[in-house]
């Protein structure tokens, strides 16, 4: 019995370590010369796009509650702007949610179950800022990983840090911490062609855990001024 108890408290220990260790480790950086960084810092911007775009996605969500589901997104992104208009909808093409990010400023038309919950129109809207628009905090370091992937590392507003990571095959993910270094999403994109993902994979770790895999119908640029998303329930 003694020694079961033992072994109890040395196994809560190790636990309690490397629950600490998850919740507080960034990726370590290596620093070669100025001439790397600066190429790490060219590299990190390849997964954001530089002119405004309209991209569709096969969409399949497990949501919080144990939901699942596969529903059809649609956005479109102007990076000069820094606008977004995100629309989901079921594959018949009945919106459920509708939301447009302008100049910090979040709008959100329509909210249908179960995306009407707390806050997580707002959740939504910052994973498809992630995704498709470049870190706007101060870029506080850039270098390389172990493996030689590029990495950026920014913070931003809110005390949130975002790692921004290239790898060699130019598959990329980016990641979300707070301060404290708490994970708070991953983002990673596998079959890039041409600087877009065919997959991607999101993952939120807050107090509701969530993932989305987002598979590429169509990519096609738009002008600044074409209209943002049609579907069939706003005809």
């Amino acid at each position: 019995m003694k020694a079961f108890m033992l072994f109890g408290h040395r196994f809560l220990i190790l636990m309690a370590t490397v629950l600490l260790i998850s919740c507080s480790s960034l990726s370590v950086i290596r620093h070669t010369d100025p001439a790397a960084a600066a190429d790490a810092i060219q590299r990190c911007r390849r997964p954001f796009l530089d002119i405004p775009y309209r991209v569709v996605h096969s969409i399949e969500a497990a949501l919080p509650g144990g939901k699942t589901g596969t529903v059809v997104g649609v956005t479109v992104f102007d990076p000069a702007a820094g606008t977004i208009h995100s629309v989901i909808m079921t594959i018949e093409g009945f919106v459920l949610f509708d939301a447009r990010h302008d100049k910090g400023e979040l709008r959100v038309d329509r909210a249908a179950a179960p995306f009407d919950g707390g806050h997580f129109a707002a959740h939504i809207m910052e994973d498809v800022r992630l995704i498709f628009l470049a870190p706007q905090g101060r870029l506080a370091d850039a270098g390389l990983l172990e493996n030689g992937s590029s990495i950026c590392r920014y913070y931003e507003n809110q005390d949130r840090i975002v790692d921004v990571v290239v790898h060699q095959d130019d598959t990329w993910e980016i990641e979300t911490y707070r301060a404290s270094h708490e994970r708070l999403r991953k983002i990673r994109a596998f079959s890039v062609h041409d600087r877009i993902p065919g997959i991607l994979e999101l993952t939120g770790f807050e107090s509701s855990n969530y993932s989305l895999r987002l598979k590429l119908i169509s990519a096609e640029p738009v002008t600044a001024q074409e209209p943002g998303v049609r579907s069939q329930d706003s005809e």
